[in-house]
């Protein structure tokens, strides 16, 4: 389908039916919501901005649909007009980690492929890809495949002009984030805190001292972004850039493979001693040694080749990533599951439930069924997986009333939001965020998980 096609609404909307499924769904977010921050769009333009913006579906499992309209209410959120033009915010209040205008690189691909469904996308998007581009915030402060994201949306919108033109400022990015984390393996380190994953199984220690590592999730990352500047080089004619970034995809793809797969899964490599030249899976210590749901980021960008695709069943299994609440960061079977961590850490990705990574696992799921000839996962486990998403989006308060709600982690074994528990434990601090700091966490994508892998509209050619 078209991606115009998506401003059409699918059935024939007698009566104004998809504008009246909206309204529904926007007056009780609305009525549930106390709207402490406000920014650009605030709830009284939320229904009249929608129903301009996004693509009305009307489907059969309510849940779903309930949860993509709660999304989109609270995407528009963060979107924020500044001098700068319109930037994309991950938490509605000022986090000292943020950099101008509050931005985080960190989920900046999940914005731009939930971004670009909006019918008014290049407004939104293109001068927040600029601030990072153009180094006007904290652009390498973590792991990012912004360039690979900045592709999908063009695709999506049909038109690569942003891209073609600002080609030098994406080889800068590369470059810049190359020369800052090249190891001489050939492949990138990272700190889990840095890939936005602190407190890992895999990056940090007993004493939670955190170590350089070669991850799955930068190096997937760069050679994503790698691939994309050849595909911007050869729309822009320049074919000795385009075959310089070609190779590099290449070489990064084979070597991701090489060095981190462990013969059954994608492994982070993180050494005591930090000397990353050499770097085995034969040489992680037993207690860093955990399947995580990083493994799957390569699939994210279709770079593992064919016959790997077991490593998938772990989703389907309860010692591993599958759990009722939604899916665990890391094996419920290892040993340091849930370890116990300074009481002063907040989010953790030891094993806790991200929606950051589980849109990440679903588009790595997704791509698996659509690209790999395999009979390990179908279209019923994406629903499975996607449902239990959705599922995972609400809150019970302690009055028992019910709501949509996204924030940053959840509890795998009592289904609560921890990290809000904590912050509210230590008197909301202001340098921690302040006043319900992971309130409506723009930190994941949902939208494009139904758009995209459930309903299966799309334009783009990926890797």
């Amino acid at each position: 389908m078209m991606v115009s096609e998506m401003y059409i609404n699918p059935i024939i909307n007698m009566g104004g039916i998809m504008e009246k499924i909206l309204k529904k769904y926007i007056d009780k977010f609305n009525r549930d919501d106390n709207e402490y921050y406000k920014q650009s769009i605030d709830n009284s333009q939320a229904e009249k901005w929608l129903s301009e913006n996004v693509p009305l579906i009307d489907i059969p499992d309510k849940t779903i649909e309930e949860i993509y309209y709660f999304r989109w209410w609270v995407f528009r959120k963060h979107i924020k007009e500044t001098e700068d033009g319109y930037m994309i915010t991950e938490f509605l209040p000022s986090v000292r980690w943020g950099g101008t205008h509050n931005t985080i690189i960190a989920a900046a691909g999940h914005h731009l492929s939930e971004g670009k469904w909006l019918k008014n996308a290049k407004l939104y998007i293109e001068d927040y890809v600029k601030l990072w581009l153009e180094e006007k915030s904290k652009t390498y402060l973590y792991s990012s495949w912004i360039l690979y994201a900045l592709f999908e949306y063009c695709t999506h919108i049909n038109d690569y002009s942003f891209g073609v033109e600002n080609l030098d400022l994406l080889v800068n990015y590369y470059e810049t984030k190359s020369r800052e984390h090249m190891t001489e393996s050939g492949l990138f380190w990272s700190i889990d805190n840095f890939d936005a994953m602190e407190v890992s199984i895999s990056g940090t220690n007993e004493e939670l001292k955190r170590n350089k590592g070669i991850r799955p999730t930068l190096n997937s990352y760069m050679a994503a972004n790698a691939w994309a500047i050849s595909q911007f080089a050869r729309l822009a004619g320049k074919a000795e850039i385009a075959e310089k970034y070609e190779a590099e995809y290449e070489r990064l793809k084979k070597r991701i493979t090489e060095v981190l797969w462990d013969g059954n899964f994608y492994k982070a490599i993180h050494t005591e001693d930090e000397k990353l030249d050499t770097p085995s899976v034969d040489k992680i210590p037993p207690m860093r040694n955990a399947k995580e749901l990083i493994g799957y980021i390569p699939w994210c960008f279709n770079l593992p080749p064919k016959g790997f695709e077991k490593a998938f069943l772990e989703l389907k299994n309860e010692e591993g990533f599958k759990n009722k609440y939604g899916l665990t960061t890391a094996e419920q079977r290892h040993p340091r599951f849930l370890y116990r961590h300074r009481p002063t850490c907040v989010c953790l990705w030891n094993g806790y439930i991200w929606p950051y990574a589980t849109a990440q696992t679903l588009n790595a799921v997704r791509n698996v069924i659509d690209n790999y000839e395999q009979n390990v996962l179908d279209d019923g486990d994406y629903f499975e997986m996607l449902r239990t998403y959705a599922e995972s989006q609400y809150i019970v308060l302690d009055d028992g009333t019910k709501k949509c709600w996204i924030d940053e982690v959840k509890d795998p074994r009592t289904n609560e939001w921890s990290s809000r528990k904590l912050l509210e434990s230590f008197g909301w601090k202001e340098e921690e965020g302040g006043f319900e700091r992971g309130k409506d966490y723009n930190h994941s994508t949902f939208c494009d998980n139904v758009l995209k892998g459930l309903l299966g509209i799309s334009s783009e050619k990926g890797v």
